[in-house]
């Protein structure tokens, strides 16, 4: 499949050091750019039938376009949820020196 030059994805984690421990092993990998680990936030969701309310974490990912189905594929084998949140858009714009930056260009 063939995505933008740079994909913001987003997930929730329950656990702010498993957040963080994710966020380092797919930016060392290679597979994001960029994490950015946000504060905890109360989550409403419906579970085996029931309304659930749990307190998450927002993590942010810049992935370039080229490696994001691997992104995908690694982020759900170290989440520790049986269905995360893995919502994704292409970036309309990115300026043009962030986007050599996240290509290794400018490193």
């Amino acid at each position: 499949m063939s995505y933008a030059a740079l994909m913001i994805a987003t997930t929730t984690f329950d656990d702010r050091d498993k957040a963080l421990e994710v966020s380092r092993l797919l930016v060392d990998a290679g597979l994001a750019v960029c994490s950015q680990v946000g504060e905890k936030m109360d989550s409403f969701y419906r579970w085996e039938g029931a309304v659930k309310q749990s307190c998450e974490v927002r993590v942010t990912f810049k992935v370039l376009g080229d490696r994001f189905d691997l992104f995908c594929g690694e982020l759900k084998l170290n989440h520790p949820y049986d269905v995360p949140q893995l919502v994704s858009w292409p970036a309309a714009h990115v300026d043009k020196a962030y986007l050599d930056w996240a290509k290794g260009k400018n490193q």
